[in-house]
């Protein structure tokens, strides 16, 4: 008898030691794998930056006219960026009135406001007058911490033109794609409600769906801005082992349905660094690097003004990234065909600058206590005023680490 348990046991350990090796195997293969042999940064030499900057000016990449092109042949044009770049903002709030005055544009729509609220949008870019501190109320409603000056500057804009329409015309339309965010249910110790949330803020095919509806099957064309991550249409995240996140992004679910309607844009932006998912699941902190081994930012200092680029053009197609989070599970890189149709560089890496606060954000009780209101007990504790909570709402955002992450080193 303990001839026979002791051989069982035996068993069970050769079991359990050839499944630890081939784990600790699959482990080693897959770091190796995602491990690149090229170095972070190549520089380029002056004939290479010379055929770059020849290329741009004998193709169309003014940034502008680029973009309002792309409307000739689809109907949505997708443009990601990282967030808090005051040069993607601003470049976002010229282009608005550019496709209206060139290509009659008039839909814009993003990711950082709450279609709950839409018909509240509707009439504010539709009054007689521009409503600064209602416009403000709908941001803070939509997400309590958005606060910055600069995307709140869009509400005018559209108004603006509004108010160069005939009332017997189409007006422009400001679409808001997200859901309002209630991080007290987020973190609620009830599953039922903790999980409702979760599903209705996890909203990347709410927002293909508004724009399938309000958009394409209107026969309409539409300006799309939001993080580059729920743009992307093609690309697919890479997610863990080989595995890729699937068909989840908001660009995904449009370009899954209707490939030849939809144009994705990437703003130039510090890419995430390769290992993120491993980083992030030891509690470490986020690093970033050059995209592409810097060539864009190397290009715009000898170009010396902003570009754009289309990714079919093979100069600018092949270009490969091999050392960011997109490239992971690449061996042989990501292009950058593969990544975007499209890609913008406003400014270099080294430029950044955030976008500012909103210094009227939230100015008495009632608004802190409306605020407080959808915040976990916990962090209500702590805020016992209007300047509390603005310090609060600057912990919640990645605002602060622009001027932070900008210094990449020089290539």
């Amino acid at each position: 008898m303990k001839s026979k348990l002791s051989k069982i046991v035996r068993f069970f350990l050769k079991v359990l030691l050839a499944s630890v090796a081939a784990v600790l195997l699959l482990a080693s293969v897959y770091v190796a794998y995602n491990t690149p042999l090229t170095p972070e940064v190549r520089k380029l030499s002056k004939d290479e930056l010379r055929t770059y900057t020849e290329c741009l000016d004998t193709n169309l990449s003014e940034p502008l006219q680029f973009v309002a092109d792309k409307f000739d042949n689809h109907d949505v044009v997708l443009i990601g960026e990282m967030h808090w770049k005051k040069q993607d903002v601003d470049f976002v709030k010229k282009l608005i009135p550019y496709l209206y005055q060139t290509k009659g544009i008039k839909v814009f729509a993003w990711e950082f406001g709450a279609s709950d609220f839409q018909n509240e949008v509707d009439s504010l870019v539709n009054a007689p007058e521009f409503d600064r501190k209602r416009a403000i109320a709908l941001s803070r409603r939509a997400c309590f911490f958005w606060n910055f000056e600069e995307y709140l500057d869009i509400f005018r804009i559209i108004w603006e033109i509004n108010q160069t329409i005939p009332s017997d015309q189409e007006k422009f339309r400001f679409l808001h794609l997200g859901s309002d965010f209630n991080p007290r249910k987020l973190r609620s110790k009830d599953p039922a409600i903790k999980n409702k949330e979760m599903l209705r803020f996890f909203y990347d095919e709410k927002m293909g769906r508004i724009i399938e509806a309000e958009v394409i099957k209107k026969h309409k064309k539409a300006l799309w801005y939001s993080g580059a991550h729920h743009a992307f249409t093609k690309y697919g995240q890479p997610f863990v082992l080989f595995l890729k996140t699937g068909d989840v992004r908001g660009g995904q679910y449009l370009y899954s349905r209707y490939p030849e309607r939809v144009y994705m844009i990437v703003l130039h932006f510090p890419y995430l660094g390769r290992w993120t998912l491993l980083r992030l699941l030891l509690g470490g902190e986020l690093t970033f690097t050059y995209g592409f081994r810097a060539a864009f930012d190397q290009i715009y200092r000898e170009y010396k003004k902003p570009f754009a680029v289309d990714a079919k053009n093979p100069l600018f197609g092949d270009l490969k990234d091999n050392h960011s989070y997109y490239s992971f599970d690449r061996w042989g890189g990501l292009k950058l065909s593969e990544f975007c149709d499209g890609y913008i560089v406003p400014g270099a890496i080294s430029e950044m600058e955030p976008v500012a606060l909103v210094p009227d954000w939230v100015t008495n009780d009632a608004e802190l206590e409306e605020v407080k209101g959808i915040l976990p007990a916990e962090d209500v504790a702590r805020i016992k005023d209007v300047p509390a909570l603005l310090k609060y709402i600057e912990e919640q955002t990645g605002w602060s680490r622009i001027k932070k992450i900008r210094n990449l080193g020089e290539f």
